[in-house]
């Protein structure tokens, strides 16, 4: 499974996202602080950047992977994290 790279989160790296379904990250200086999935990156992305959400505000970085299947790769990668971490990311909220 291949991931993009991390990049600064911002504008301009947003609107290098694709309009695809996927998973993404969102990531502090040390820590993903966020999983997601959506059936557009990119929309989902730029929805997040202008979130008044004060933890979704703290994010620095992001990156993200395309599939078919978001919403089963987001479980995936939450309960992995979760096993992982003993948690789940900081801007996740309890399911």
């Amino acid at each position: 499974m291949s991931y993009s790279d991390w990049m600064p989160f911002n504008k301009e790296n947003i609107n290098k996202a694709p309009t695809k379904a996927g998973v993404y990250f969102l990531g502090s200086e040390h820590e993903t602080t966020y999983i997601g999935a959506s059936h557009n990156i990119h929309e989902r992305l730029d929805e997040h950047l202008n979130s008044s959400d004060a933890c979704i505000k703290g994010t620095i970085s992001f990156c993200y992977h395309e599939t078919l299947f978001p919403e089963a790769e987001e479980e995936k990668q939450l309960t992995e994290f979760q096993y992982e971490h003993g948690r789940l990311p900081k801007c996740n909220k309890s399911k």
